[in-house]
């Protein structure tokens, strides 16, 4: 079995390699190609331990995760955990990666996504709330999709500000980063904004004149009494895309909506339904995506990093 050490997972593959990888995932779950099962969760106060299997043609997977948000005050990662692939044909274990590198990989390419197919190509900037791990590989993995000169975040910590510069200059040196004090100041700056925390209040003011016509990419929320997204988004939107069904009954920015009568059921879709032409989005009005994760898109970009690691002969192999 190939152990694949976070060190190894960051430099396997290309940014696009990565995404790529996840539209893939996309595409066959859309075709009814892969099968993927509903996450398994058991909590410990506000601690959350995750199962996730899911299949393709080839390879089976299965992640296993932790979410411990008081990490944080530890200086500890927020999230870990480890995915192991196995053949599908056989069942024998191929590869033990580490899953929060994966993880916050594959997240940001689920970002890069919404913002490839909800908002204008010609976009030339976005806003960042929440610069912890995800809102990092969030910066970086949408200035690979788009032409981004600079990126506006809100500014409530010198370190993860200075992360971002730092983070933001090894892959795109030439991005510019600004800082802003309020979510207003924020909204006025950008059209497009993505938030990464697990807020469980909006964090971003119910104003429907500071956010028409904008874009909006959720990505942190994860429980159903998280909600990153103010009311008014939904209403102004009308349509939501969520990157898996499961997700509709996962967290507060789908749940909530929904029972307010905000957006109805038949307006929630999935974003592989963009990607594969079933759904048409408007991308100059109010647009909004949903991202809550699925186990299918480990597997892709697992099963990409595995074959990769062979070819170039990285990780260390060992016997069980």
């Amino acid at each position: 079995m190939l152990i694949l050490s976070n060190t190894d997972i960051a430099s396997l593959l290309t940014l696009n390699q990565i995404i790529d990888a996840v539209e893939s995932a996309m595409v066959n779950y859309e075709r009814g190609l892969a099968s993927v099962q509903q996450r398994m969760h058991v909590t410990n106060d506000d601690n959350t331990f995750l199962c996730m299997p899911s299949m393709e043609q080839t390879y089976f997977g299965t992640k296993l995760v932790s979410v411990v948000p008081g990490n944080k005050n530890k200086n500890l990662p927020v999230t870990n955990g480890a995915m192991l692939l196995n053949d599908a044909s056989t069942g024998l274990p191929l590869a033990l990666l580490n899953a929060s590198k994966l993880t916050a990989l594959r997240t940001g390419a689920l970002g890069a996504l919404g913002v490839r197919y909800l908002t204008p190509f010609d976009e030339t900037t976005f806003g960042l709330i929440g610069c912890g791990v995800q809102g990092l590989h969030q910066a970086i993995f949408i200035c690979t999709v788009r032409s981004i000169s600079k990126v506006y975040f809100l500014n409530r910590s010198s370190a993860k500000s200075d992360s971002l510069v730092s983070f933001l200059k090894v892959h795109h040196p030439r991005v510019e980063v600004e800082p802003c004090h309020t979510p207003e100041e924020l909204l006025e700056k950008t059209n497009t904004v993505v938030t990464a925390t697990t807020s469980a209040v909006p964090v971003l003011p119910d104003n429907p004149k500071l956010l028409y016509g904008k874009h909006f990419i959720c990505i942190g929320s994860y429980k159903p009494a998280m909600q990153e997204l103010p009311d008014s988004v939904y209403r102004l939107a009308g349509k939501l895309a969520i990157d898996s069904e499961f997700a509709r009954h996962e967290v507060g920015d789908i749940i909530n909506p929904v029972a307010k009568g905000l957006l109805k059921e038949e307006n929630i879709f999935t974003i592989g339904k963009i990607v594969t032409g079933e759904r048409m989005i408007n991308v100059h009005e109010t647009t909004v995506y949903k991202s809550a994760g699925m186990a299918l898109f480990d597997l892709f970009v697992a099963k990409a990093m595995y074959e990769e690691a062979l070819r170039v002969k990285k990780g260390t192999m060992v016997l069980l």
